[in-house]
C-alpha cells in the first residue's frame, strides 16, 4: 500500500494501477556517460554560530586527596562537541576546564576554576546566556557549607581548597546574562574509585541556586542517590542523556529548539528508565528553579546533513529497541503536519519516503542479531488489505489489529517532517507501542538539504538564468562559500517551483521527452507537475535536448534507480558494478551532455555496461510489483522520473568522451560507444525536472484535484 505515503498525487496514481519500469532488452540511440568521483561535497556545512551563547564545562577526575572519578573529562568534551556542532555555540565561547596530564596546574584546580568562572561571567551581557557544567565531587563541611571539589580539594581545609557554592551563587546572581543554566553531575557511583561516603548529591548542591533570577539548575540525582557511570557509553548516565537531548532528540514539538521543559522531561524519562532497567538502581534527575512563566530556550538546533541526522536517529532508536527487547519493528513513511492535519507526504514529495527507506536500512544494519524490521512489501500489502487510513495511526484498536496481522508486531517507527525553511528541515521519529500508543523512544533534529536533495521534494524548476548571476560575496572559508551558494540555489529553486513545470515553457534550455514508438508521448501539466499516461507493455525512451552552449552534467533516475551502473566493493575489495541500483540523487553517477557532439541525447534503458562496448537494457512498462525497483524492495519512487542538470566545471576535454552514432543490433542487448569522461567535475545545480508516469485513469483523477489539495483517502 505504497499509496498511503507519497506526495499529493502519489496515492492516486499508485492506487489506480500506475505501471512502472522493468529491465528488458534494449537498444541505444546516443548519449554520453561519465563516471567520476565529484570533489564538491555540499554536506560539509559549518554550524551556525551565535555570539550570545557561552558555556564553561568543568570536569574533575584525578583527585589528589579524594577518590578518583572516570568519564568526567569525556562528559565535558562530548558536551562541547554537541554545543558547537548542534547548538550554534562558537568554539571560542566554550571554555573547557578539565584534567590535563601534561599541564596539571592548568587543569580544574581551585585557582583555575574560580579564575575561569570569573572571566567567563565578566564577558557576559544582558542578551547572553551561559551554560555552566560541573562533573566531579561535591562536599559538605561540618558547618553545613557546600563546596565543588576541584582536583586539589582537601577535606581538612575545604574553605581554602574548594570552590564554595555560596561564592558561585553570588557570581551567578551578579551575572547579567538572561539565562544561566547550571548543570551539576556529582555524587558519582559505578566504580570503586567513584564512590565516596563524603560526596554530596547533586540536588543538595543545586538547592542554594533555587531563588536566583534567571538561573535554572539541573541536578543529576536526588538526595541519597548516586549518579551512575555508564561503562558502555564511557559517560555518566545523566550526562549521556543530557548530551543526547541537546543534540535535538529532546525537541518534542519539532520547532527546531530545545527548551528547558523539553530537556528536563527527556533527561528525566531516560535516566530513570535506564537506571532501573540496566543498573537496578534509582536515579532521579531534578530541575531546580524559581517559579517563572514560560520555558526558556536552551539552544536552537544547528543542522546536520540529512544522512548524518538519519544515522543519529537510527542509533538512538536501535538502542531503545534492543533495550526494550523488541523482536521486530515496522517503519512507516515519514508524515508531515499541515493546517488540515496530518497529510502523508504533503509538501515534501518523495523525501518522506526516502527518509523512511534510509532509516529502515539503517535499522536493519544495526538490528542484526537483536531485532528484525518488517519487509516494506509485506507492510504495504497489509496496509492496503486493511484499508489503513492516516487517522488509524492514532487508533489503539487499528494499531492492535495491524499488530496481530503482522505476527504480534510490538512497535512501529513513526517519522515526521516539519518546518522546512529553505534548506533546513526538522525530522522527528518515535518508536510507538502498538498496544497502547505509548512512546518507547524519540529522536530527531534538524537536517540541511543539499540542492540535489531538494529535488526529491518532487518539485521542478529551471534556475539556469539565476545561476548565471553572481552569488553573494564569498568569504575566505571554502565551506562557508559552498553553504552560501547552496542556500542561494535552494532559494531560487523554491521561487521557481511556485511556477508551472519548466517543460510548459517552450523556451526552457533543457527539454525531456517521453518517447514511445518514435513519437513523443505528451503529458498533462497540473501546477508544477507533469503527468504522462502509459500502458502496460509499452517500451519507451527518454530524449533529452540541451540548448545550453556549454557541456552539462545530467543525473537521471527512474523509479529512484540510477540509469547508470553504480560501483560496489565486494568481498576482498573487488569492485563490481550494480545495474539499476537505488541511489540518492546527489550520489548518482552521471551523464555528460556535450553540445559540441550533439544537441540531443537518448537514453533507452538502464545501462548494464559502459565503455566503447557499452550495453543497455530497455525501459518497459510493467505492473508495479514486477518492476526492478520492487524486486529490490524499493517502491518509494515508483512512477517517478527525476532529471537534474548541473554545470560541468571546465577542464580539458577527455579524449574519447563523446560517443558515435547509434549502433545497430537485434536481440536483448546491443553494443554502444559509452566512453567515460573523467575530466569534468560536478558544478552547480541548474535545473530539476520531475516527471510522473501512470495509467490514463489515474492521471484523469489526479488532474481533477486542485494542484495544492491534500491527498484524498487511498483507493482500492
Amino acid at each position: 500500500m505504497s499509496q498511503i505515503f507519497t506526495k499529493r498525487f502519489g496515492r492516486l496514481l499508485t492506487s489506480l494501477g500506475a505501471t512502472v519500469l522493468a529491465l528488458a532488452t534494449a537498444t541505444v540511440a546516443c548519449g554520453q556517460t561519465s563516471l567520476p568521483y565529484p570533489e564538491y561535497n555540499p554536506n560539509n556545512d559549518p554550524p551556525r554560530e551565535d555570539a550570545h551563547l557561552h558555556a564553561i564545562l568543568i570536569g574533575c577526575e584525578r583527585y589528589q586527596n579524594f577518590p578518583e572519578l572516570r568519564f568526567c573529562v569525556n562528559d565535558c568534551t562530548q558536551l562541547a562537541k554537541t554545543l558547537n556542532e548542534r547548538g550554534g555555540y562558537s568554539a571560542y565561547n566554550v571554555t573547557l576546564v578539565v584534567d590535563n596530564a601534561q599541564f596539571p596546574t592548568e587543569g580544574p584546580v581551585r585557582a583555575t576554576v574560580m579564575r575561569s568562572l570569573e572571566q567567563k561571567f565578566s564577558e557576559l551581557k544582558a542578551d547572553d546566556q551561559v551554560l555552566v557544567f560541573f562533573s566531579g565531587h561535591g562536599y559538605r563541611d561540618p558547618d553545613g557549607s557546600l563546596y565543588l571539589c576541584t582536583l586539589d580539594f582537601d577535606a581538612e581545609r575545604p574553605a581554602e581548597t574548594g570552590v564554595p557554592v555560596s561564592w558561585l551563587r553570588d557570581q551567578l546572581a551578579a551575572c547579567p546574562a538572561k539565562l544561566k543554566l547550571l548543570v551539576l553531575d556529582a555524587c558519582h557511583a559505578g566504580s570503586e574509585k567513584g564512590a565516596s561516603e563524603k560526596s554530596v548529591p547533586s540536588k543538595d548542591l543545586g538547592e542554594p541556586f533555587r531563588d536566583i533570577a534567571g538561573v535554572v539548575t539541573l541536578a543529576s540525582s536526588a538526595a541519597e542517590e548516586k549518579s551512575q557511570l555508564w561503562e558502555e557509553k564511557e559517560q555518566s548516565l545523566f550526562t549521556y542523556w543530557l548530551n543526547q537531548g541537546l543534540k535535538g532528540h529532546a525537541d518534542e514539538n519539532g520547532d527546531s529548539e530545545v527548551d528547558i521543559d523539553e530537556l528536563n522531561k527527556y533527561v528525566h524519562r531516560n535516566v530513570t528508565h535506564v537506571a532501573k532497567e540496566k543498573f537496578n538502581r534509582v536515579q532521579t534527575p531534578v530541575r531546580i528553579l524559581r517559579s517563572t512563566p514560560g520555558s526558556p530556550v536552551v539552544l536552537r538546533l544547528s543542522a546536520l546533513s540529512l544522512k548524518q541526522m538519519l544515522s543519529d536517529i537510527a542509533d538512538q532508536l536501535s538502542w531503545a529497541i534492543e533495550d526494550q527487547k523488541l523482536e521486530k519493528v515496522a517503519v512507516f513513511d515519514f508524515t508531515t503536519e499541515t493546517s488540515l492535519g496530518e497529510v502523508l507526504g504533503a509538501n515534501f514529495g518523495m523525501l518522506g519516503k526516502r527518509c523512511a527507506s534510509d532509516l529502515e536500512q539503517l535499522l536493519i544494519q544495526r538490528g542484526r542479531g537483536a531485532f528484525s524490521v518488517i519487509d516494506q512489501r509485506r507492510l504495504q500489502a497489509v496496509l492496503k488489505e486493511r484499508k489503513f487510513q492516516v487517522a488509524d495511526l492514532g487508533s489503539d484498536k487499528a494499531m492492535q489489529d495491524l499488530s496481530r496481522t503482522l505476527g504480534d508486531l510490538p512497535a512501529t517507527a513513526l517519522g515526521m517532517l516539519r518546518n522546512r525553511n529553505g534548506r533546513e528541515i526538522t525530522l522527528q521519529c518515535r518508536v510507538v507501542n502498538t498496544q497502547d500508543g505509548s512512546i518507547i523512544a524519540s529522536a530527531g533534529g534538524v537536517a540541511m538539504l543539499t540542492p540535489s536533495q531538494w529535488a526529491e521534494l518532487g518539485h521542478s524548476a529551471n534556475i539556469i538564468h539565476e545561476q548565471q548571476e553572481e552569488l553573494a560575496p564569498s568569504p575566505d572559508n571554502q565551506q562557508q562559500e559552498e553553504r552560501t551558494q547552496a542556500e542561494q540555489i535552494v532559494y531560487d529553486l523554491d521561487k521557481k517551483s511556485k511556477q508551472e513545470h519548466p517543460l510548459a515553457d517552450p523556451n526552457t534550455p533543457f527539454r525531456v521527452k517521453f518517447m514511445v514508438g518514435g513519437k513523443e508521448r505528451k503529458g498533462k501539466f497540473h501546477g508544477n507537475d507533469y503527468l504522462i499516461p502509459v500502458k502496460k507493455g509499452e517500451v519507451y525512451e527518454l530524449e533529452v535536448e540541451t540548448r545550453y552552449e556549454y557541456p552539462v552534467i545530467m543525473r537521471l533516475l527512474v523509479d529512484g534507480l540510477n540509469t547508470l551502473p553504480e560501483a560496489e566493493t565486494g568481498e576482498k575489495g573487488v569492485k563490481t558494478y550494480a545495474v539499476a541500483k537505488r541511489v540518492d540523487l546527489e550520489e548518482a553517477r552521471w551523464w555528460l551532455l556535450d553540445p559540441a557532439v550533439s544537441k540531443r541525447f537518448s537514453v533507452r534503458g538502464f545501462v548494464t555496461e559502459t565503455g566503447t562496448q557499452g550495453k543497455m537494457r530497455r525501459f518497459t512498462v510493467v505492473d508495479g510489483e514486477e518492476s526492478v525497483a520492487a524486486r529490490q524492495n524499493f517502491t518509494e519512487q515508483l512512477g517517478y522520473i527525476t532529471v537534474a542538470f548541473y554545470a560541468a566545471d571546465s577542464g580539458p576535454r577527455a579524449a574519447g568522451s563523446s560517443i558515435g552514432s547509434a549502433g545497430t543490433g537485434f536481440g536483448e542487448e546491443i553494443q554502444q560507444d559509452l566512453a567515460e569522461a573523467s575530466n569534468f567535475s560536478l558544478g552547480k545545480l541548474l535545473a530539476v525536472m520531475n516527471l510522473r508516469y501512470a495509467s490514463p485513469e489515474a492521471i484523469e483523477v489526479a488532474v481533477n484535484q486542485p494542484p495544492d489539495a491534500p491527498a484524498p483517502a487511498p483507493q482500492n
